[in-house]
């Protein structure tokens, strides 16, 4: 299992990963481990996210608001298109957190996300994390007992982490050390 889960070190990236990074993917002997499932793991989550606001929501609200951001960044993990009912939800949700366009001192136009609804903003996000096309495409991390969102640095960048990929590594020797003796 992580060995950093109290410390939540993917936490502060976005909300919308913070979010979505709530399960931690085969870490209880194969199990998920769910953080809104553990009242202290929802209380250290709650103490960790960087917007208040997402930290006093409802457990039932982020439950529910966690599910539409992980079928988004699921979908784009795999490189498929959003059911028509998901992208109906994260349109709306984001339709109540308005961009306005500025101009700056050097005549530089740019868009600026004003405040809305948490919901609304982490729905923003989600448009923006799955959809930028200058970005790298949002990928989940296939390490063992991880699971995480996370937004690539480089384009061959296969894990989350470097622990992670560490752990990947280790895993795949020993899988491999095994059939060789069997």
């Amino acid at each position: 299992m992580i060995r950093d889960v109290e410390e939540m070190p993917w936490i502060g990236e976005s909300r919308a990963l913070d979010l979505a990074n709530t399960v931690i993917v085969g870490a209880n002997r194969g199990e998920d481990l769910d953080f809104f499932a553990d009242p202290s793991l929802t209380a250290r989550w709650r103490q960790r996210v960087t917007d208040g606001r997402l930290a006093r929501m409802p457990l039932d609200q982020l439950v529910e608001l966690r599910s539409v951001v992980q079928e988004a960044l699921d979908a784009a993990d795999r490189s498929e298109p959003w059911s028509p009912q998901l992208r109906s939800r994260i349109n709306s949700l984001a339709a109540n957190a308005p961009l306005v366009l500025e101009m700056d001192e050097s005549g530089t136009l740019r868009q600026v996300g004003r405040e809305g609804p948490v919901e609304a903003e982490v729905a923003r996000e989600t448009l923006q994390l799955t959809a930028a096309p200058d970005s790298f495409t949002v990928r989940r991390c296939p390490a063992p007992s991880c699971g995480m969102f996370f937004v690539p640095r480089r384009r061959n960048q296969g894990w989350c982490t470097v622990r992670c990929g560490s752990r990947a590594r280790s895993t795949r020797r020993h899988h491999r050390g095994r059939h060789a003796e069997g």
